[in-house]
């Protein structure tokens, strides 16, 4: 049940979130001097009141937590209630009241202090800290599915912090400053169509030309047309109100670049005869490659480089113990660089991943089954970690069963790794 009624101003607090959504801003949680709130205010523009917005369903007292605005939602993220948080909430600004929102797939670690923003129908969020130590993981919230994922990316991004700011502008999100213990003033760039991180060079002050913003942290950032806007915080002995501007360039729309399209390129390759020069013969069917993709695999380079029989005599060479689907994977990866990886498959093709010796799609593999692990596929999981070495998913699985024994003892993957592995069991209950 919700009430509302009209106030002369919001309660004083700091560490809180505002949004604007259509002709109102709309305030919510914070700390207010002596304890953590979760009230929720709304100011509307046109008239210039304030209305306090009492809701049965809001989320706990909080601060720090982060906030994103999508269509009539206000979007809330994570937060310090006396314990680190990572739910996530909505209130509906049109239809009135909190609900939580619906999450599958791999929620992030309860965190305060990062950041969240929204590129089409996803949110990112960025860092933070977990009350152990600060983070620079990046997480996705797919609005459309319901799901969580993690985004694995590439290239030199900032170091794990908190209190900075993060914006979207064209298909980027930047991230500016924070703390890593000692308050901070790089500057990143993290492509979210290609997932890599790239580093940004300075930006200017406002009415000053020269020189970039200094270290802080618990400062603000927004995004105007073609800028970015850094204002005030703390850089561990001041608070600051200096004012800084970084262009991303002028009249993006003018001549806009258009997307890159060398994946799709390469992948429109994968299997295909055109321009092929070796051909292997996968469940009685040839699939046609190319070996300048394959010298990116260990296991194929060394065929092709190594003088080997069959890099000058076969024609057509046989791949045993692997089905097509699994081989077509492993070929996309080798072409681009990503694989479009169900669960369905992750273990096989981790496994093929360890036999052609290919460790970073073993790695995306071996991430995917972690955030996967339930009572009924733990032991496979274990088993399967054991024999390929994977140590990481080998630790967490057994981790898993062991927290999970009752459970997991009467699923059959476990009788099914008895049965092949008596030794992993006996090693299971010297440990419980």
């Amino acid at each position: 049940m919700s009430t509302s009624r009209t106030t002369t101003t919001a309660t004083p607090r700091d560490r809180h979130i505002a949004v604007v959504i259509n002709d109102s801003m709309y305030i919510f949680g914070g700390f207010d001097g002596t304890s953590r709130t979760n009230s929720l205010h709304s100011y509307h523009f046109p008239s210039a009141t304030w209305t306090q917005i009492n809701e049965d369903n809001a989320p706990s007292a909080r601060h720090s937590h982060a906030g994103v605005v999508r269509g009539e939602g206000m979007y809330v993220f994570g937060g310090y209630d006396g314990s680190y948080r990572s739910d996530f909430y909505c209130f509906d600004t049109a239809g009135g009241g909190w609900s939580v929102v619906p999450s599958t797939g791999r929620i992030p670690r309860a965190r305060y202090r990062s950041t969240c923003c929204t590129y089409n129908n996803f949110m990112y969020v960025f860092g933070g800290h977990d009350g152990t130590r600060h983070l620079n993981d990046v997480h996705c919230y797919d609005f459309e599915a319901g799901m969580w994922s993690m985004v694995v990316t590439e290239g030199m991004g900032p170091v794990p912090r908190d209190s900075h700011v993060s914006v979207v502008h064209g298909v980027s999100m930047y991230v500016f400053g924070g703390s890593t213990g000692a308050s901070m003033n790089d500057f990143h760039e993290l492509r979210l169509d290609t997932c890599r991180w790239n580093p940004v060079l300075s930006g200017r002050g406002v009415g000053d030309p020269h020189g970039q913003p200094g270290h802080r942290f618990c400062h603000v950032g927004v995004v105007d047309k073609d800028s970015m806007l850094i204002f005030g915080g703390y850089d561990g002995t001041n608070r600051l109100n200096d004012f800084w501007e970084f262009r991303f360039g002028t009249d993006l729309t003018a001549c806009e670049v258009p997307p890159a399209t060398i994946l799709s390129d390469l992948r429109a390759f994968v299997g295909s005869e055109s321009l092929s020069d070796i051909t292997f013969l996968v469940e009685r069917s040839e699939v046609h490659a190319h070996k300048i993709m394959l010298m990116r695999c260990s296991y194929f380079r060394a065929m092709l480089e190594g003088g080997f029989r069959e890099s000058t005599e076969q024609r057509t060479i046989p791949i045993q113990g692997v089905r097509k689907v699994i081989f077509m994977a492993l070929l996309e990866y080798l072409y681009t660089d990503f694989v479009d990886l169900d669960l369905e498959i992750a273990m096989e093709l981790f496994q093929a991943a360890d036999q052609f010796g290919v460790e970073r799609l073993k790695m995306i593999c071996e991430h995917k089954m972690l955030g996967s692990i339930t009572v009924e596929n733990a032991a496979t999981v274990f088993h399967a970690a054991d024999v390929h070495t994977a140590r990481g998913l080998r630790e967490k699985s057994l981790n898993f069963i062991l927290a999970n024994f009752e459970a997991v003892s009467k699923s059959k993957s476990f009788e099914e790794m008895a049965r092949e592995n008596v030794e992993l069991v006996l090693q299971i209950l010297k440990l419980r």
